[in-house]
């Protein structure tokens, strides 16, 4: 699962490029908003720069947003899962 995780931040990095280099034409995306895949004992986080953004659930690949206190997941907002869920996905869900 790690690997897919891995892949999918990628992808929703480069969702977000366009709109943040026509917006930023002097900062550098690549440097202003890195994302990460964090590993914890239940979960994976998906971090955006500093902070925290997703959090998916190793049993079951469910992928939510976070609450505001970070690692716990807000469970009314379900964003689908690992298997089926694209980068543009977690691009449009980031500050749902």
């Amino acid at each position: 699962m790690r690997e897919k995780l891995e892949k999918l931040a990628k992808d929703w990095h480069e969702a977000g490029r366009a709109d943040f280099e026509k917006s930023y034409e002097n900062l550098n995306y690549d440097n202003y908003a890195p994302k990460s895949v964090k590993e914890a004992r239940k979960h994976y986080y998906l971090d955006e720069k500093t902070g925290g953004a997703f959090i998916v659930d190793k049993a079951t690949g469910t992928v939510w947003r976070l609450k505001s206190k970070y690692g716990l997941p807000n469970k009314r907002k379900v964003c689908g899962n690992v298997e089926t869920i694209t980068g543009n996905d977690l691009y449009r869900l980031r500050w749902w």
